[in-house]
């Protein structure tokens, strides 16, 4: 890596979180940076472990070794749920900061990636992308956006309505807010073979709310506080709800990092194009353009694959992918969030009834959107299906 500014780059990344980073990576690996210059923009020089990934999958991601734990078996804590191996899936937990480290080391590997501080301003299309920060400009062939400029406002910007071809006004909006402890106890009280996904034996106070429980040994876990819903939870809520939970596991304890975030729920972000031409110049990233799922949140692996397959279209020359997916999962989502944001305490008995009558490998087919319609139907048949049919008629009309 480099650090002197030039004034022109083939390729520029604006954000190095996730999704930006997963472009860079996929960049080098296809050889697009052989004889080809990269610069990446990043406004916190500092980052930390300020978040965690985690993602399900039949194989590992690549690089390999980024996961700091893998799960072979899930134990949701009602009674009557499903437990066991979820087989052929493994669950992978990422701390961001092992992420950020890896990634930067393996671009190390390359001289051509410069790195830029700075926060960027604004962009202009022409020939080239005129990219504007607040500390330099440049011209580029190609611009890829994981982040606004600080003046755009993420849910109504023109531009990116007109990227996504997503110009409905209908659109629905939640938050997965959450906030978590990593803990660790005195006495064993995990079992670190098995995560929990849901836990709903709390306080839902008209709430869609949950636990998540990652154990990493038989004294440490992430312990993950959870809502789904119009009203973003507050720390203190959240926090009286986890001292609750983990005082019922009888060890005295003490929590080691805490993690707080909130995701949109939205529609905002469906791609309605299904692919971009080979020339398009401006390349939106991440969640702006449609990485995660809107009823669960997950994104990692979608914008792993997503930047792959978007990196090998540019070698090729060949129309480039969106984040565009089949019409009924966007169908589903938005069924499942209108329920949520209108009757919120009924989101506990869905999911409660659909990790009592499906194995977990099924439910985690159907949300990786890889299911069939058959399994699909039979998901839905053994859900409250009075509440869907009351969904499906708003979303008809409206």
């Amino acid at each position: 890596m480099n650090n002197k500014i030039s004034n022109f780059y083939n390729y520029t990344i604006i954000g190095a979180g996730a999704s930006g980073l997963w472009m860079a990576y996929s960049l080098y690996k296809q050889g697009l940076l052989n004889n080809k210059s990269l610069i990446i923009v990043e406004e916190d020089a500092k980052k930390f472990n300020d978040r965690t990934w985690c993602y399900w999958a039949k194989e590992e991601l690549r690089p390999h070794d980024l996961a700091s734990k893998t799960w072979a078996y899930s134990s949701n804590s009602h009674n009557y749920s499903k437990k066991g191996s979820i087989f052929p899936y493994t669950y992978y937990h990422i701390r961001s900061q092992d992420f950020y480290q890896k990634m930067k080391l393996e671009l190390t590997k390359c001289s051509n990636i410069t790195w830029l501080f700075s926060s960027f301003q604004s962009h202009q299309t022409s020939n080239h992308v005129v990219v504007n920060t607040s500390d330099a400009s440049w011209h580029s062939e190609r611009l890829f956006l994981s982040a606004l400029s600080n003046k755009e406002e993420i849910f109504s910007t023109k531009t990116l309505k007109t990227y996504l071809n997503n110009y409905s006004n209908q659109h629905i909006l939640l938050w997965q807010s959450f906030v978590g402890w990593r803990i660790k106890t005195e006495k064993p009280v995990f079992n670190p073979s098995k995560i929990t996904m849901m836990d709903f034996n709390i306080e839902q106070n008209g709430q869609t709310q949950f636990i998540y429980e990652l154990p990493f040994s038989e004294t440490e876990a992430l312990i993950e506080m959870t809502r789904f819903g119009v009203n973003k939870l507050s720390v203190t809520e959240a926090e009286s709800i986890l001292k609750k939970y983990v005082d019922e596991k009888n060890s005295t304890y003490q929590i080691e990092e805490t993690e707080i975030g909130v995701i949109p729920m939205t529609t905002h972000f469906d791609s309605k194009r299904k692919a971009l031409p080979p020339n398009e110049q401006v390349i939106y990233l991440g969640t702006i353009a449609g990485a995660l799922k809107p009823t669960t949140g997950y994104g990692f692996k979608k914008m792993a694959k997503y930047t792959q397959d978007l990196a090998v279209a540019l070698k090729n020359n060949s129309p480039l992918p969106t984040h565009f997916r089949p019409w009924r999962f966007r169908m589903y989502d938005t069924l499942l969030l209108q329920i949520i944001a209108t009757n919120g305490d009924r989101g506990k008995e869905i999911f409660e009834a659909l990790f009592k009558s499906q194995p977990t490998p099924k439910i985690l087919k159907f949300l990786d959107e890889e299911s069939d319609i058959y399994g699909e139907i039979s998901i839905f048949s053994k859900l409250p299906i009075s509440l869907f049919l009351k969904s499906l008629v708003k979303y008809i009309f409206k």
